[in-house]
């Protein structure tokens, strides 16, 4: 059957089918528009950043997004997860409902295991793109490409080993990894990027930082290796940072991590994002959505804030201030009882405060007292008591994303330059 890919539903959005993150602001944050959530098929994306930054994460994240978001629309879906460093041990069975990086796995007809040299891991991605049924969308994922050998390597490990045997002395010259560079520029990216597009393979690549010997001032201290030409390539980059460890009971369950496109071949390049995961969990959609919305962290740290104890759902909720307070208590005929009580408690001071009004609230132990006051203000929750709302009621958590997508869309429209074309009408 050939590829109609107009006529494919996407997840709510626009007619082609794109690639899920697995975190609504992960996909705010690589959509790149109005409207335009998550990564076009066909593209080349690079996960970068230093160690236990949840690059793996993010990587399974995706593949199990999209397995589950094309299964909805009985869209075929194929997948490689590149184990290169034997790295990945979660267990996705548990986390997601399918086993990721089963031990035995088949491109096509062909059994494969994760690949040790570029030039493998090339041939398997070559295999993919002639095989993959005309009407499915695949992704391969490279974990991570600093795990790769190249095949001259293999061939030195053989001849130190025979020096070894032999009493030779065991030396030979080095590379520093021009040749996988060599081959990335000239043979890989070159040879790919349109087979890739037209095949709609998603191409993860996983990279490790590292110092970057020798940078100036103003260069990064930190950066890729293999060369330059991934940067030429790569439709979007996205470089992790760990802001914090999530820790509960004096264990680390998770990180607070930092996502920002260091490229995007989008309008809208260079956003960050905040996001958290847990180690037997995933990415936190709910909670960093709820983080986002009502802005419950601290910007350097990670630190829920107090606020996290008290979030006010209701999208109308007025903000407790005091004239808000004020205004309620004259709107309901509460006004000279709550002045009484003040000066009647004070000695003679009926000025009122925030903090004395609410305390006031709550004392009464009113019932209708309480549904009028929560009407106006909104209905009160703790972080933890909204995501479990969330998780329990599927329309509460379609309205969260709605409103963290509302709350993008307008910072966007705050910066946007709004003038007129140039060109044209």
């Amino acid at each position: 059957m050939a590829k109609k890919k107009e006529d494919k539903e996407n997840f709510g959005v626009v007619a082609t089918p794109r690639v899920s993150m697995g975190s609504d602001l992960l996909d705010l944050l690589v959509g790149g528009d109005k409207g335009v959530y998550g990564l076009p098929f066909g593209a080349i994306i690079q996960l970068y950043g230093d160690s236990s930054t949840g690059k793996t994460f993010i990587k399974n994240e995706i593949i199990a997004a999209t397995y589950w978001a094309l299964k909805k629309l009985n869209i075929p879906f194929v997948w490689e997860s590149d184990d290169c460093e034997t790295g990945d041990t979660f267990d996705t069975t548990r986390m997601y409902g399918f086993d990721i990086h089963p031990s035995e796995r088949r491109i096509g007809s062909k059994v494969v295991h994760d690949a040790e040299t570029i030039e493998e891991m090339d041939a398997k991605l070559s295999l993919m793109i002639q095989t993959i049924p005309a009407d499915a969308y695949g992704i391969y994922a490279v974990d991570s490409l600093d795990g790769l050998a190249d095949a001259t390597k293999k061939k030195k490990e053989a001849e130190r080993l025979k020096k070894l045997e032999s009493g030779d002395e065991v030396v030979d010259a080095g590379d520093y990894g021009a040749q996988i560079a060599k081959f990335l520029s000239q043979d890989f990216f070159r040879n790919k990027h349109r087979p890739l597009e037209k095949a709609h393979i998603l191409l993860v690549i996983v990279s490790q930082t590292r110092t970057n010997m020798g940078a100036g001032n103003y260069a990064p201290k930190r950066k890729t290796s293999n060369g330059d030409a991934m940067e030429f390539y790569c439709h979007t980059r996205v470089q992790l940072k760990r802001v914090s460890d999530i820790v509960k009971n004096g264990k680390k369950v998770g990180v607070y991590v930092k996502a920002t496109t260091t490229k995007s071949k989008t309008p809208r390049p260079y956003r960050e994002v905040f996001y958290s995961a847990y180690f037997d969990y995933g990415i936190d959609n709910i909670g960093s959505n709820l983080d986002y919305l009502f802005d419950l962290r601290t910007a350097d740290e990670g630190k829920l804030k107090k606020s996290a104890e008290a979030i006010a759902w209701s999208e109308n909720a007025k903000p407790k201030t005091l004239d808000n307070l004020k205004q309620w208590l004259n709107d309901n005929n509460y006004m000279d009882e709550c002045k009484a009580d003040k000066k009647a408690s004070t000695n003679g001071s009926s000025a009122l405060s925030v903090g004395w009004v609410l305390d006031w609230v709550a004392d009464k132990k009113d019932p209708a007292m309480m549904e009028s006051f929560n009407n106006y203000f909104g209905e009160e929750y703790s972080r933890d008591e909204l995501i479990k709302l969330c998780e329990d009621n599927p329309e509460m958590n379609a309205e969260l994303t709605r409103r963290v997508r509302e709350k993008w869309e307008a910072l966007e429209d705050a910066v946007a330059t709004k003038r007129p074309s140039k060109y044209g009408t």
